[in-house]
């Protein structure tokens, strides 16, 4: 897991919470110590999870020898990248290339890195603003066309997901739509299914099908 933009330790908070069911990084007080270490041995413990120990940008070219040695060295089967933005910031300003460009090389970097090792990734990407008044924090509809800077993303993914939730709606602001943008291995695309957010548990639920009767 490189999470960029937040601590080892909230991440780590985050995924033992998900075992209790509890949103552990804002209640940590709450839980005993004994419970916390079942926890961290059901999660953490198991030596099945490696998280990248830096805060902010970082070399694109340092990340991904890490990340190579850690698909070859250790086995991971999914590397988490959040998010592509912040890492092509770090790229050296001087080398006369603009954010297009910075994230085409990274991409190219980030998919050759891929076949090579055979690693899953799941790269975090954000979006333009779509044009006319209604932004994605209002749950505007995604397309490949607003990821941000390069269409690089979209021409080396296999799967392209987008994800909709309108922040502002008192009713709907906790459902995120799950929107299939590209699928390079079946070709189905479109609303996939609407994720429902426990703030009790901190865990997104996909709602049930409905089934319509006439």
């Amino acid at each position: 897991m490189i999470m960029l933009e937040e601590s080892i330790r909230k991440t780590s908070l985050d995924l033992m919470g998900m075992y209790l069911n509890k949103r552990l990084s804002m209640s940590e007080e709450a839980v005993d110590r004994d419970t916390l270490r079942t926890a961290f041995d059901a999660t953490l413990g198991t030596g099945r999870v490696y998280m990248y120990d830096h805060f902010g940008s970082t070399q694109v070219d340092r990340l991904l020898a890490r990340v190579r040695h850690l698909a070859k060295g250790f086995d991971c089967g999914w590397i988490i990248l959040d998010h592509l933005s912040i890492l092509v910031s770090a790229l050296d300003d001087a080398s006369g290339l603009d954010e297009r460009k910075l994230i085409d090389r990274t991409m190219t970097l980030l998919r050759t890195m891929v076949q090579e090792t055979g690693v899953g990734l799941i790269v975090v990407s954000h979006l333009k603003r779509p044009e006319g008044n209604r932004g994605h924090e209002e749950g505007a509809v995604t397309s490949l066309s607003q990821l941000r800077g390069s269409h690089a993303i979209a021409q080396l993914s296999d799967m392209v997901i987008g994800l909709e939730r309108n922040q502002q709606d008192d009713e709907s602001r906790d459902q995120t739509v799950v929107r299939i943008l590209k699928n390079r291995f079946s070709g189905e695309t479109g609303e996939a299914c609407t994720l429902y957010y426990d703030h009790e548990t901190g865990r997104l639920n996909e709602a049930p099908a409905i089934k319509m009767e006439f």
